[in-house]
């Protein structure tokens, strides 16, 4: 009797757990507790493959760090210098102050006496027109950035330096080089033979009320690489001259690439070349400049010659 009643346990085991697999086989295949797989369908596999979300596009990488460290430098001629690492090739800079008027200037050193870049700035509120600046040093050398207040000691200035790695070097040089080969505003400026401080041409660009910021870049790359001397004028109207800018670097190994705030309507960036006409050639690119993201915004407006 116990072997009879065993056999027939043994039997009742086998058919639940054919008929469990039976269940299984037919059962849904989704998310547990549902009834539905991933695509809708009730039961069973899906028919159509899921379909990926959209990627939205990589932003452009800016020109300048949208954080960049400051300290403040007191006016009164206040100098801070920044020793570059070997193998620098590159720097950026930023000058800006709460409100009062910014002047101070920029050098690149070369040894105790030896200067190959100045940028001179003079603004009349550098909230508004902060400079940023990036500078290209020559191969092989020692260079040495300094940076000196030039105005009174009530007229104190943020100064913001930083040295990118290598790579973003090669990232920062291939963004000045497509910004002045494809730049919708770009003007040669050859020297002159007048024996005063506008011995050169002048270029005059007007800039559009919906560009908030413009990057201008400098450069004698293609109209014989020489050394070039400029004056960077920004007036509001007519002939309200509310920032300048004397330039002055190797031309052909050292563009400038900045940016010129300019918020609001009426601005007008006026370059002078203060070099005679024998050895004053260079050109100028300008393309407007968007600040949060660094890619381009509507072009400029037409610019307008004057000698």
């Amino acid at each position: 009797g116990r072997a009879n009643l065993s056999k027939m346990m043994i039997s009742k085991s086998i058919l639940a757990l054919g008929l469990l697999g039976v269940a299984s086989a037919f059962g849904p295949i989704g998310t547990v507790g549902s009834s539905k797989n991933p695509s809708g369908q009730p039961g069973g596999l899906s028919s159509e493959p899921a379909t990926p979300e959209p990627q939205a596009p990589a932003a452009p990488e800016p020109l300048f760090p949208l954080v960049m460290p400051m300290e403040t430098m007191q006016g009164g001629k206040s100098i801070r210098t920044f020793k570059m690492p070997p193998g620098t090739l590159r720097a950026q800079y930023m000058l800006r102050t709460n409100g009062r008027p910014l002047k101070a200037k920029v050098e690149v050193l070369i040894g105790p006496i030896r200067t190959t870049h100045t940028c001179n700035v003079d603004s009349m509120n550098g909230k508004e027109s902060p400079v940023r600046g990036t500078i290209q040093f020559k191969k092989n050398t020692d260079p040495m950035l300094r940076i000196t207040t030039t105005g009174q000691d009530t007229f104190p200035v943020e100064v913001g330096m930083t040295v990118p790695t290598p790579a973003r070097s090669e990232e920062i040089a291939a963004i000045t080089t497509e910004t002045f080969d494809t730049a919708p505003v770009k003007m040669l400026s050859q020297g002159g033979t007048a024996p005063n401080d506008n011995v050169g041409a002048v270029r005059s660009f007007e800039v559009p009320a919906d560009v908030d910021a413009v990057q201008l870049v400098t450069w004698s790359r293609d109209v014989g690489k020489k050394s070039l001397k400029a004056r960077i004028e920004v007036l509001k109207g007519p002939n309200s001259q509310r920032q300048t800018i004397y330039l002055q670097c190797g031309g052909s190994t050292q563009p400038w690439h900045g940016i010129i705030e300019t918020p609001g309507s009426g601005w007008i960036i006026r370059v002078r070349n203060l070099k005679y006409i024998e050895d004053g050639h260079f050109e100028i690119a300008m393309a407007p400049y968007d600040l949060s993201k660094g890619a381009s915004t509507p072009q400029l407006a037409p610019a307008t010659q004057m000698w």
